[in-house]
């Protein structure tokens, strides 16, 4: 993008999408490639983390090592089936998407802003790109030799995702955050919703909701088609 323009900043696991990308495209890769027994051995792993409370940054970086030693290019071969698997069982928030497709048409670009990491995201940019593909703010892991290691190069958890907003729109001089759009579903997305003029909330998660309704801020109503 090559103008100041207003952006519309859209989480995209539970918000965009009804699922949680990182899991579903984990259960379809490892499901299509034969590797079903590492997945079953990496949910064990997770779980038990999960029972000690660790936090989600914690749980990110445990989630990542399921892909060390596989391959970039088949990871980024697979996305493009998986995402046609998801548009098939309309797995996109249709309020979500209908608010965005309106404000394209008003000239206000999307880009989506996840945890989740870049292979399986973007034929998700790509479906929701105007002349392009949309931004990507997104989890960058660290590769070696066309595999990934399985450590995280960029995480984008929490108040990493306020800083990737912030820097984004740091190219663009004169760009004030109060023209933008941003759209969540989770209550550690409350840090960049107060950040733009106009925040939306998907109602899955009843700590945002109470805060939307304390602000208020827009609760957009989900249904399916």
């Amino acid at each position: 993008m090559s103008r100041t323009a207003a952006f519309a900043f859209t989480d995209v696991d539970h918000t965009l999408l009804r699922i949680s990308t990182l899991h579903h495209f984990a259960e379809f890769f490892f499901e299509a490639t034969g590797r079903a027994p590492v997945l079953a051995v990496h949910r064990n792993r997770m779980r038990r983390l999960a029972e000690t409370g660790a936090p989600r940054e914690a749980l990110n970086r445990e989630y990542y090592q399921l892909w060390a030693g596989i391959s970039v290019a088949e990871v980024e071969s697979a996305a493009g089936g998986w995402h046609e698997l998801i548009r098939a069982h309309q797995h996109y928030r249709s309020a979500v998407v209908t608010r965005l497709r309106a404000l394209a048409a008003e000239g206000v670009a999307t880009v989506l802003l996840s945890g989740s990491f870049t292979a399986c995201l973007r034929p998700i940019a790509a479906e929701m790109g105007g002349d392009g593909p949309a931004p990507l703010l997104c989890t960058e892991l660290a590769e070696r030799d066309g595999a990934y290691t399985g450590e995280v190069r960029r995480s984008l958890i929490g108040a990493a995702k306020r800083a990737a907003v912030e820097a984004f729109v740091a190219g663009y001089p004169g760009h004030d955050l109060a023209d933008d759009y941003g759209f969540g579903d989770h209550v550690s997305d409350v840090a960049i919703l107060e950040r733009v003029g106009h925040p939306a909330v998907v109602p899955v998660d009843p700590a945002l909701e109470q805060v939307a309704r304390q602000r208020g801020w827009e609760v957009l109503t989900d249904r399916i088609g």
